[in-house]
């Protein structure tokens, strides 16, 4: 991702099965829960894209959209 896109975007790994990180992302966690997705969940700017699977390819594409529209 850095190498991508330098310092316009960054990746947050969340493991949800520490307490203290489902306390912190206590938002997130209940967006998952009330939405029904399914383990593992990407959310780009706070908003849930993929879950069930992680895509590496297209969260890069996700964010290269993201990106896009941000500087257009």
């Amino acid at each position: 991702m850095q190498n991508r896109f330098g310092d316009k975007a960054k990746i947050v790994y969340v493991d949800t099965s520490v307490p203290a990180n489902r306390e912190q992302h206590a938002t997130q966690v209940m967006r998952v829960h009330d939405d029904k997705l399914i383990y593992p969940v990407t959310f780009i700017d706070g908003e849930p894209v993929y879950d069930g699977a992680v895509s590496y390819p297209a969260i890069l594409r996700q964010v290269q959209n993201k990106l896009a529209v941000a500087e257009s």
